[in-house]
């Protein structure tokens, strides 16, 4: 509130003001007050405003397109290709995004660590198994939501006893290390939910991970 009557008192000073306004908006989920930060500028937006903005308000088409220009002028940024890959899997294609990642990968390896998520993420979505397995050997860091999910189903696909679903039989060890896995998993995704339960609008700001813990849910009945 402070902010906002800060900006309308001092025009000189308002084009920063207005881009930290557009950033509090995001942080606190407010698709609305980011749309009237965008309305509200007087000049024409930055290409990192414009992508604020449509992350923002879940317009991931006008993002990618966004996310293309800025890699096209940096390619060597590698937010730009996160923020790319971010979109084509938020558009559910994830068959592009696969191959987007792949390739990006075999011209930038170092970036392994920061890409490679989105390939594993990808493979199990497709169920590419194969794929899935191999992403999974080159990848180091476990705390990322796709790759703990990757690695849950892989887990249950490569200890299937039988070819038919109908006929699935998994030992009581295998099943204790299934569960261990959705465990770490669940633990991983309550830090956030439990940060998120004592503000306003809780619910709805912690619904992704409530989301995600039903999907935990069912990955452990299902085994």
């Amino acid at each position: 509130m402070y902010l906002e009557l800060s900006i309308k008192n001092n025009q000189e000073s308002s084009r920063l003001q207005l881009a930290f306004l557009q950033k509090l908006y995001i942080l606190l989920d407010e698709p609305d007050g980011v749309a009237g930060v965008a309305a509200s500028r007087q000049e024409d937006p930055t290409l990192h405003d414009l992508i604020l903005g449509h992350e923002a308000t879940g317009q991931l088409q006008d993002a990618f397109s966004c996310y293309e220009r800025a890699v096209n002028v940096k390619s060597d940024t590698i937010s730009h290709h996160r923020g790319l890959l971010r979109c084509l899997m938020g558009l559910d294609q994830s068959n592009t995004a696969l191959t987007y990642a792949t390739g990006l990968l075999n011209e930038r390896p170092e970036w392994s660590n920061e890409i490679n998520p989105f390939r594993v993420e990808s493979a199990w979505k497709l169920a590419d198994w194969d794929g899935l397995s191999e992403f999974l050997k080159s990848q180091i860091s476990s705390d990322n939501w796709g790759v703990a999910v990757g690695k849950i189903l892989l887990s249950v696909k490569e200890k299937l006893v039988s070819g038919t679903w109908q006929q699935i039989s998994i030992t009581n060890k295998q099943h204790t290390v299934l569960l261990f896995q959705c465990k770490i998993v669940r633990t991983q995704q309550m830090g956030p939910l439990s940060a998120a339960s004592m503000e306003n609008g809780a619910y709805q700001r912690g619904y992704s991970h409530i989301l995600r813990l039903h999907m935990l849910t069912d990955m452990e009945k299902a085994v």
